[in-house]
């Protein structure tokens, strides 16, 4: 055998030395790990992508919550300026109604006081004249429940031109027809025609 292929026979079983030296380290290493588990680090390294799927799942969750709650913020919002729209159209409506409420009123209470307050015969015929006519006529377009009680116990009190009750009594009749009539003219200045209706007799 010749020096060189001393030399590269030598350098063979060498090589071979050195692979089988580092297939053992690799197997001492693979048998240390088996006994002794993964490094935290290796470990956490593995849920790295499901954490990150989780994050995701979350961010697209949380987006999804604050795009429904803005949603039914607005939905409630439009509801309540649909609402506060309507009630101005309706107050817009009632507002002709008020006045003419307002006029019948002061006519039934100034006859109402002519009534008992004058001395004079015709004066006092004239004006339960008037109290009647507005009492079976317009008064019925506009007067609430608490307005018709007190015309009625008005009413009560008189007999033509000639009076059933005593001065006090039928002032007393008359300033709580006014205070009825006001009381009907704060409701209606901020109600709606239905809720106006209910509150006034329905005549069969």
């Amino acid at each position: 055998m010749t020096p060189d292929e001393s030399n590269s026979e030598q350098t063979m079983k060498y090589a071979q030395l050195e692979e089988l030296r580092l297939k053992i380290e690799k197997l001492r290493f693979d048998l240390n790990e088996l006994r002794t588990g993964k490094p935290w680090h290796q470990v956490m390294i593995q849920y790295v992508p499901a954490v990150t799927a989780l994050i995701a799942v979350a961010g697209f969750w949380w987006s999804l919550q604050r795009y429904q709650d803005d949603q039914r913020k607005i939905q409630v919002e439009q509801a309540a300026q649909s609402e506060r729209d309507q009630e101005a159209r309706e107050h817009e409506y009632m507002k002709p109604w008020l006045e003419n409420q307002r006029d019948i009123y002061r006519r039934a209470l100034s006859a109402a006081g002519l009534v008992a307050n004058t001395e004079n015969v015709d004066t006092r015929r004239k004006a339960a004249e008037e109290f009647w006519q507005l009492y079976h006529g317009e008064m019925i377009l506009v007067e609430t429940n608490g307005v018709k009680d007190a015309m009625i116990a008005f009413g009560k009190c008189l007999d033509g031109a000639k009076l059933k009750c005593t001065a006090d009594e039928i002032n007393d009749l008359s300033h709580a027809l006014g205070t009825a009539m006001q009381n009907s003219l704060a409701t209606t200045a901020k109600t709606t025609f239905e809720k106006f209706a209910a509150d006034t007799y329905q005549y069969k």
